[in-house]
């Protein structure tokens, strides 16, 4: 199940599909999709942060980390080896994240978050017992925004409950 559906970047269709996945040096496996529409090729990286990088995340971050304590554009160049406009280039590419980073920071910091979960089946044809189902979903919803994420689970063949996400019967959930 993917968290979030891959569109064309180019189209903004949904029908795409995985054609290959490759390898990369420093940031894992990468998988490249074509677009059904428009017939495009693009990587999951595509309009991203990631777009065409090559350095290591780790470096990146130690690098702004650098900057953000202090050091200055031509040390903070020498110190790892970079380029100067390598570094600018990193720090406009993140500049859109602070916004996100900074409300992120705060909610986690003051605000709760409260989960609500239930499990459902599915009525296929005529009314069976709820052991007999062909699918059921879990739903778990944010109490505060009302975000809802769906996990289809299939035949119900064991307990589905809240055991499985490490909180203990019986605990608010």
């Amino acid at each position: 199940m993917e968290l979030l559906e891959m569109t064309c970047p180019y189209c903004s269709s949904l029908q795409v599909h995985v054609l290959y996945t490759y390898p990369t040096k420093n940031h894992g496996p990468r998988r490249m999709y074509e677009c059904k529409a428009c017939f495009a090729y693009f990587s999951e990286t595509k309009n991203t942060l990631l777009e065409n990088l090559k350095t290591p995340l780790s470096t990146i971050w130690q690098v702004l980390k650098a900057r953000t304590d202090g050091l200055g554009l031509n040390a903070t160049a020498r110190t790892f080896g970079i380029a100067k406009n390598t570094v600018l280039d990193w720090e406009r590419r993140c500049a859109d994240l602070k916004p996100v980073l900074f409300l992120y920071s705060l909610v986690h910091h003051f605000l709760q978050l409260v989960i609500e979960g239930d499990e459902a089946y599915t009525k296929v044809e005529k009314n069976r017992p709820a052991d007999q189902s062909e699918g059921w979903t879990l739903l778990l919803m944010d109490r505060a925004s009302r975000f809802i994420w769906t996990l289809e689970c299939g035949k119900k063949d064991r307990k589905l409950g809240m055991v499985q996400f490490g909180v203990a019967p019986g605990s608010s959930f």
